[in-house]
């Protein structure tokens, strides 16, 4: 909670300048949701009356209370009542696992909501604003807009294209091995660069992975980042040995397996990850899935760390046979950003927009 002295210190004579300031408080209220809401968006909610913080909150979980509502009930009816709703996500309009949060704005009395982004999901998509304005209720849009979309960019993907945003991330050498020839690649990457791959599986909702690379590496597959290390991540296994068992980090997510049915159509998987509610792919290969995600024109976005060494022809490649006869005919991501990071520089490419993933 921010106390009165700093509140006092912005323009009160300047209405876009309070907006702008406590709709940055509720956005850094919804970071703190980060890695457990999916495939919810994250959400917080800053109560205000007199340009003073009465109360905040934050979507904390998948199926739990929102924003909205936590930052109401921490508050008496009395104090709520005529007071300013700052949230950073259109509130909903729909019974799902949780009531509407717009029944509960009118009875509470709130006099005026500002929120950066209308929600896009078809059961919201303007609905909540219409309510709340129909109800008397003063409903002002777009504030801190972009900060917002950035935010929740996985969130608007999966929405907007309704399949999820797929990332490749594979440490190689100059010569795009990933592994020598007996299958040893530790370490490609140096711990800067590991650093980001667990950056990227904090904000992805599944990881990707082959049946050997699982049984070679053995791999825990988990968010290693403090404060983080319970993130759920749910791993897919590519695999046509439906009955083996495999262990990862213990409490960190589904274990689905990818057989040889969903892996046969790229619209299978889809569909897949549609009914399982996964919105985002961190793919960690091996081979023969990055190879899988490309031929099938299923990469949005891919994270290479190189190590500035060779490992010659007889090394494992990161891509196998694609077929492709002719220059003209290969797809080109597009090179988002380019990084030196000690003895590794990572290579940031993306094909269309570059979501916003390293908040």
């Amino acid at each position: 909670m921010l106390t009165a002295s700093v509140i006092t210190n912005i323009d009160k004579n300047n209405q876009n300048t309070i907006n702008d300031f406590f709709m940055d408080i509720a956005l850094n209220e919804a970071k703190k949701g980060i890695g457990f809401t999916s495939p919810n968006p994250l959400v917080g909610a800053v109560i205000v009356k007199n340009n003073k913080i009465l109360s905040t909150g934050f979507h904390k979980r998948d199926g739990q209370a929102h924003a909205e509502v936590i930052a109401i009930k921490k508050l008496s009816e009395k104090k709520v009542k005529d007071s300013d709703l700052y949230v950073n996500l259109e509130p909903c309009s729909h019974y799902g696992r949780t009531p509407p949060c717009t029944d509960l704005i009118i009875k509470s009395k709130i006099k005026r909501v500002f929120i950066a982004n209308k929600d896009i999901d078809n059961r919201v998509n303007g609905k909540g604003i219409e309510i709340l304005k129909k109800a008397g209720i003063s409903v002002k849009t777009h504030i801190m807009e972009k900060k917002g979309k950035n935010l929740n960019s996985i969130y608007f993907f999966n929405k907007k294209n309704n399949r999820p945003y797929i990332v490749i991330k594979a440490a190689v050498t100059l010569d795009g091995k990933i592994a020598s020839f007996i299958g040893d690649s530790k370490w490609i990457s140096n711990e800067k660069s590991r650093q980001i791959v667990h950056k990227l599986r904090l904000r992805l909702k599944s990881i990707a992975i082959g049946h050997n690379t699982v049984i070679k590496d053995k791999p825990q597959l988990n968010c290693r980042l403090k404060g983080f290390e319970k993130k759920p991540i749910d791993k897919l296994v590519f695999t046509e040995k439906n009955t083996e068992k495999f262990r990862f980090a213990e409490n960190s997510g589904n274990i689905y397996i990818i057989n040889r049915w969903l892996s046969s159509d790229k619209k299978n998987f889809i569909d897949f990850c549609n009914e399982k509610k996964i919105d985002s792919v961190l793919v960690e290969g091996g081979s023969h899935v990055y190879s899988w995600f490309l031929n099938n024109d299923l990469v949005d976005r891919i994270f290479l760390f190189y190590k500035p060494a060779f490992l010659g022809n007889d090394g494992i490649p990161l891509i196998l046979e694609r077929k492709i006869n002719h220059i003209k005919n290969l797809s080109d991501f597009k090179i988002n950003d380019v990084k030196l990071m000690d003895d590794n520089f990572m290579v940031d490419l993306a094909r269309g927009e570059a979501l916003c993933l390293l908040v």
